[in-house]
């Protein structure tokens, strides 16, 4: 289960409560769902029995463990119940969760916090705070944590679409909530705290998804066993990945519930900073600088335009000015549409009200203006109004800097993550008889490879062993980590490590090794990317591979190992791939060959990152007609953001199918055939295009009976399709395979064909 059922516990009309308590936490749950009238309140055990069955969004809320069991969660169900909030400490028992299984029940908790949901009018969390309507989700498995950016938001009147605190999570997860936060039309971004992971590959789709559509901050707590460590550069490395932005601290979370709730989008990492004195303006220079935010350089033309003022370290000092003076300066400098921030630092001096500035501004406010008013005893009145106005503001040009930087580093992520990586043709292994080898390696025991052994295993993957006298240029290894599975581990010598999963590419490896320290002017760059891509290739591999360290060395253009240096460890019993990586490999098993009627044969595989120039290349030859038949509308440009969601897929999620014709270019892609899961992976819609040169000869159909095997063989109940209704080729073709049609009211013009996966 994913999110199926997650809006009758996020967005519940009715809530039935399943005994009292005197429990503080639980008193202040119950008093908050009385305070709603609109909230339908039923009390169980004689009022359940005359509730209609099939009542829409209800939730049940589990006051009182003992009367809770299997018996109440079929009744709960019968009458179409589908949520349950478990707030106690210990977990439910077995039996009982399984019944909420066979039911279709969602259970948050134990040590679940509640929810809330200010647009629907719910509130059934153990705060005292009533947090406003807004644009943010916050998903947190502490109470404690949730609580505290509550009342810090409240007190700054920042709103929610909604809160859920997920406790130890016996079933639904933040994974879970991040797939309802992608979905949910009124979440414009998502902050996160976790302290830990209930599946490092779940949580990693649904973090890619996610982030992939809005900015989601994380901020992750420590386990016992890591506590006075700070954070865990692995999951650190993991949230990059996923194109998350991570909070330093409790601080930085409050700071990022500001970003993104009042600043717009930074396209570029620069500021200007104003303030009414010189040590102030270069304080927060400085303090930019520190997040890697640079200074702006202004217009001159602009500047000459402003009332008196002095340059002060890059900022615009306006030293004793009135409030109404400033103020104004400031509505010159924000009517400039170019201008991408502007951090305002003002301290109490003579002649200098927060109160009187703060008020100027509030009646026109621009959310790239943040302020910071600095003092203690008259900084609150300028705060609160700001905060009123819809204004950002701070305690601090360090806080303020930090906002900033969280908004530029979603920006920068997203388009790192979506470069398109070179092609690479690394040395072909065979890793069916490699595994087999290993197998019965494994089997026969030790666990430890000989040099022999290791040498000829890394030799199949295009590592030789290095001459004698080289140099080690980078120790590289494969480890294990609790939640995330296996991962790659990079370090110069005397060096930091820096942490990768597996799948790489030419890309990925690179920043691999810029976070290991290795400068990009080094020579030896390409020969240590290529090495990490194959390694990280021989971990998808090999799952009979559970630790490897390595010395590699550079000779030219090519990496090399130390044979004295270099060890390996197989597993006699190694965990199934979801537990082993974290992130779905390039499916190989999917490649084949077709023969199309005409007796021409192509070459059918997965579609890769590298695809996109190939997949763009095929789009702008279609025709218009064969654009508007595929894509619904007229397309006169293919932008590398299109290709890249293309191409660049979570194979857990969905799948794309390329086509190559033999004996041309390999990266030449002549069709597609896409298919998309819904988060339940209950439902998946297909998509399906192929140039004209290729049409008409039974390729279209082939692709789409591949799509519906992988689809059947995943557990996906039922593919479908929306096709423009003149699209006689692409019905004929579904026709042919099994697909009903049905009228498709939401879309006029087309027609909805479906098929449901063999009995």
């Amino acid at each position: 289960m994913t999110i199926r059922h997650l809006d009758s516990l996020l967005r519940a009309d009715t809530v039935i409560c399943v005994g009292d308590s005197a429990e503080p936490a639980l008193r202040q749950m119950l008093d908050n769902l009385r305070a709603q009238p609109a909230l339908r309140l039923v009390r169980t055990d004689a009022a359940l029995a005359g509730w209609p069955p099939g009542t829409q969004r209800s939730c049940a809320l589990i006051a009182d463990p003992a009367l809770a069991d299997a018996r109440l969660i079929a009744r709960l169900g019968e009458r179409g119940c589908h949520a349950l909030l478990w707030p106690h400490s210990q977990a439910p028992e077995q039996t009982l969760l399984a019944e909420t299984r066979r039911q279709g029940l969602r259970l948050l908790g134990p040590r679940s916090g509640g929810v809330i949901h200010p647009a629907a009018g719910l509130n059934a969390a153990s705060f005292p705070c009533a947090p406003s309507e807004g644009g943010l989700a916050l998903i947190a498995q502490s109470q404690s944590i949730a609580a505290a950016a509550l009342d810090w938001a409240t007190g700054r009147h920042l709103g929610f679409s909604w809160v859920a605190i997920s406790g130890a999570e016996a079933d639904v997860d933040v994974a879970d909530l991040l797939d309802y936060a992608a979905l949910d039309p009124h979440t414009r971004g998502v902050v996160l705290q976790l302290s830990h992971l209930r599946g490092g590959r779940k949580f990693m789709s649904a973090a890619r998804a996610c982030a992939r559509l809005k900015p989601v901050v994380v901020l992750q707590t420590q386990p016992a066993a890591r506590i006075g460590l700070g954070p865990d550069p692995v999951r650190s490395t993991a949230f990059a990945r996923a194109g998350m932005v991570e909070c330093e601290n409790l601080p930085g979370l409050f700071d990022a519930l500001a970003a993104l709730h009042r600043l717009p989008a930074l396209q570029s990492p620069q500021a200007l900073v104003v303030g009414n004195g010189a040590g102030i303006c270069t304080l927060g220079v400085d303090a930019l600088a520190r997040q890697g935010i640079g200074p702006l350089a202004l217009d001159e033309t602009l500047r000459a335009q402003l009332p008196r003022h002095r340059q002060a370290g890059g900022a615009l000092d306006f030293g004793s000015a009135p409030a109404t003076v400033l103020a104004k300066a400031l509505f010159q400098l924000l009517a400039d549409p170019r201008l991408p921030a502007l951090l305002l630092i003002h301290s109490p001096a003579t002649g200098s009200s927060h109160s009187e500035l703060a008020e100027l501004i509030s009646q026109r406010p621009d959310p790239r203006l943040l302020t910071v008013w600095l003092g203690l005893d008259s900084v609150m009145p300028a705060r609160n109004r700001c905060a009123q106005a819809g204004l950002a503001t701070f305690t601090s040009a360090d806080a303020a800097a930090r906002a900033l930087r969280y908004r530029w580093e979603y920006h920068r992520r997203r388009e790192l993550l979506t470069q398109t990586p070179p092609p690479q043709h690394l040395p072909e292994a065979d890793p069916e008889a490699l595994r087999r080898q290993l197998q019965a390696r494994a089997l026969a025991g030790p666990a430890a490879l000989s040099t022999a052994e290791l040498a000829q295993l890394l030799a199949s993957y295009g590592l030789p062993a290095a001459q004698p006298g080289a140099s080690p240029r980078l120790e590289v290894g494969i480890a294990s980590h609790p939640e995330l599975g296996l991962h790659l581990q990079a370090t110069r010598p005397g060096g930091i490590t820096a942490y990768g999963f597996a799948p790489l590419d030419a890309l990925l490896a690179g920043r691999l090794l810029d976070r290991a320290g290795v400068p990009p002017e080094d020579e030896a760059r390409p020969a240590l990317a290529t090495a990490l891509v194959q390694l990280a290739q021989l971990l998808v591999d090999q799952p009979w591979l559970s630790a490897l360290g390595l010395r590699l060395c550079v000779d030219g253009e090519h990496a090399s190992w130390l044979t004295q240096s270099g060890h390996a460890t197989l597993c006699a019993t190694p965990p199934g791939e979801r537990q082993r990586l974290a992130l779905a490999p390039w499916p190989g098993e999917l490649s084949g060959r077709i023969e199309a009627s005409n007796g021409r044969r192509y070459r059918v595989r997965a579609v890769r990152p590298a695809d996109e120039p190939a997949l763009i290349r095929l789009l702008q030859k279609l025709d218009a007609e064969e654009v508007r038949m595929r894509f619904f509308a007229y397309i006169r440009h293919f932008s590398h953001a299109m290709g890249a969601r293309m191409t660049q897929i979570d194979y857990d999620r969905e799948m794309s199918l390329v086509l190559v014709p033999e004996g041309s270019d390999p990266d030449e892609v002549m069709a597609i055939a896409t298919l998309v899961a819904d988060p339940d992976g209950r439902h998946a819609e297909f998509g399906l295009l192929v140039h004209h040169d290729h049409a008409q000869c039974g390729l279209g159909r082939a692709l789409l009976q591949r799509l519906l095997d992988h689809a059947w063989q995943r557990g996906i109940g039922q593919v479908y399709g929306v096709v423009l209704s003149e699209n006689t080729p692409m019905l004929k073709a579904a026709q042919k395979l099994g697909f009903h049609r049905r009228a498709e009211p939401e879309e006029p013009g087309c027609v909805r064909v479906e098929i449901n996966a063999p009995a």
